[in-house]
């Protein structure tokens, strides 16, 4: 199962110069990719990933055989 991780950082702002912690989690590469410079503040977030797992939806799945008697 592949893992996951997610680390929380902090990046500086272009415009002002300041760092800012960044609202997001996100890989490595990820944060390399978008900031020229940043460094991580925390450990990382790990999470395996199910391939076969099914993403969150508000509503109840209903099969299509139900749904044709409705």
């Amino acid at each position: 199962m592949p893992r996951l991780e997610l680390f929380r950082f902090r990046y500086r702002d272009r415009v002002t110069g300041k760092w800012v912690k960044a609202r997001y989690v996100a890989e490595r590469h990820e944060i390399a990719a978008r900031y020229t410079e940043w460094e991580v503040i925390g450990p990382p977030e790990i999470r395996d990933v199910d391939p076969h797992a099914r993403y969150f939806t508000p509503w109840k799945v209903v099969p299509h055989a139900e749904l044709m008697r409705m």
